[in-house]
Formats: structure tokens, C-alpha cells, sequence
């Protein structure tokens, strides 16, 4: 049995977002110039984030999106156990799958990584292309974080749905039993 069950840790990832999109609103650098942040950015050679010196309108953005999917995710995760279990089951390998292609992109794309430009964040001309706001060292750290805390998520949706497909296939056949006397 599992010290969290995916519930506690599902509204724990959403007090993170909601917690995170007050940062975002009030002090954006608070969150780039985490140790974690910059430790996994040096590790893997992202380039650091320089656009989180101040609130700016997409920060402003960013919160409020994060902070919707907070209290969306709290909402989702207080509703009745069957509910909640077959909204999570699809619910999770949706976001792992768009949470790793984040993180692969970044990784993959990054100046010196296997399709990078090996010309820094500005292209040849002096131009950025659709992602080049993407790779960066928060960015990275984000999508990393999420995939392992969904994952895990994940893992204990799994477990969780095995024990309450046993609960029922008890129930059912105490059911049974009971309208054969």
C-alpha cells in the first residue's frame, strides 16, 4: 500500500499550480531563480529563463490559467470515488503525454541538443522561431517535474482502480449469495 494515495497527490499538484500562479502574478523571478530551476537547467544545458525579471501580461496569463487548472484539478479530485476514478484514468495519460512532449522538445530542440540550431536562442537572421520562447531552464524544470509527479499519479490511479474492481467484485458477489437465500 502507497504512503499518498493519488487524491492527496493530485491536490497537492494542484495547490502547487495555484501556488505557483501567485508567484507568477506578484514576483515571476522567485520562481526562475530557484535552486532546482537553475541545478537542472546547468545539468542539462538549457539556457536560463530571462523573460521572469518582472509581472508582465503573459505572466499575468500564465497565472491565471494555472490557477484555473488548480482549482479545476481540487474540484475533480473531491468528486465521488468512482467519478474521480474514471476521470483520472483519462485524464493523466493525456497530460503525460503533452507534459513529455514538452520536456522532449526542450530537450531535444535546445541550442546543442540532437535538432538544436547550435546558433543560440536567435536564429541566423536575427529571428526567433515558434519555440525558442519554450527552451529554457524553467520551462524544462516544469514539464520534468509534472511528468514524474503524474506519473506517479498515474501509478496509484492504476493500483487504486485494481483494489476498488476487487471492492466491487466482492460486493457483487456478497449480492449474489444474499439473493440465493
Amino acid at each position: 500500500m502507497a504512503i499518498f494515495n493519488a487524491y492527496t497527490l493530485i491536490r497537492t499538484l494542484s495547490v502547487f499550480h495555484i501556488t505557483a500562479a501567485y508567484f507568477l502574478l506578484t514576483a515571476p523571478k522567485k520562481l526562475a531563480d530557484q535552486s532546482i530551476v537553475v541545478i537542472l537547467g546547468e545539468a542539462m544545458r538549457i539556457a536560463p529563463c530571462s523573460h521572469f525579471n518582472k509581472p508582465t501580461e503573459t505572466t499575468a496569463l500564465a497565472a491565471v490559467i494555472l490557477a484555473m487548472a488548480g482549482v479545476a484539478d481540487l474540484v475533480a479530485a473531491s468528486l465521488p470515488e468512482i467519478t474521480a476514478l474514471e476521470y483520472w484514468i483519462s485524464q493523466v495519460p493525456v497530460r503525460l503525454t503533452a507534459l513529455f512532449g514538452l520536456t522532449g522538445y526542450i530537450w531535444l530542440f535546445k541550442d546543442d541538443g540532437m535538432f538544436g540550431s547550435g546558433t543560440g536562442a536567435i536564429g541566423r537572421l536575427g529571428q526567433q522561431g515558434p519555440g525558442d520562447l519554450l527552451k529554457n531552464d524553467l520551462m524544462f524544470t516544469v514539464g520534468f517535474m509534472e511528468v514524474c509527479a503524474w506519473f506517479w499519479v498515474f501509478t496509484l490511479l492504476r493500483e487504486e482502480r485494481g483494489r476498488f474492481s476487487e471492492k466491487l467484485a466482492e460486493k457483487r458477489k456478497m449480492e449474489d449469495e444474499m439473493s440465493r437465500l
